[in-house]
C-alpha cells in the first residue's frame, strides 16, 4: 500500500557532468522534466553557469510580463530576445514601441540589460 503522505521519487541526470540525484516531485513528470531539476540542484561549472543564466531570463520574463501586461505579443518578442542574448545568438536587440526604444543586452560583467529610452520632442514657435 502507498503512503499517501509520501512524494513519488524519480532520477534526473545533470544535462552537462552526468551526474543523478534523486528527485521528489509533488506528482508524475517526464524525464527530461527530472533532468532539469537535476541540473538546476547540480555544483558542476557548467550547471552554474546554465542556472545563472536561466535566473537571468525568469527575472527578466516577470519584468517583461509586469511592464506589457495587456500586449502579450510585445511580452513574447521580449522573451525571445532575453533568450537569443543570453544564448549569445545575438549582441543586442533593439525593439521599438510607440515612443520607447528597448535595447536589450548583456554588460561587461554579464549581466542582462534593458536600457529603455523615450523619444522626446519639443517645438517652440517664436512667430
Amino acid at each position: 500500500m502507498k503512503n499517501e503522505n509520501e512524494f513519488p521519487i524519480t532520477t534526473g541526470t545533470c544535462k552537462f557532468c552526468g551526474q543523478t540525484m534523486t528527485v521528489e516531485t509533488v506528482g508524475d513528470i517526464t524525464q527530461d522534466k527530472a533532468d532539469e531539476i537535476a541540473t538546476s540542484r547540480c555544483t558542476c561549472k557548467e550547471a552554474k553557469v546554465w542556472q545563472n543564466r536561466e535566473s537571468k531570463i525568469k527575472k527578466a520574463k516577470e519584468w517583461a510580463t509586469n511592464r506589457f501586461e495587456r500586449q502579450p505579443n510585445l511580452i513574447t518578442l521580449f522573451e525571445e530576445s532575453f533568450e537569443r542574448v543570453t544564448n549569445h545568438d545575438v549582441e543586442k536587440v533593439a525593439i521599438k514601441e510607440s515612443d520607447w526604444t528597448h535595447n536589450i543586452f548583456l554588460d561587461s560583467d554579464g549581466y542582462l540589460n534593458v536600457k529603455s529610452s523615450k523619444k522626446v520632442e519639443e517645438e517652440v514657435d517664436f512667430s
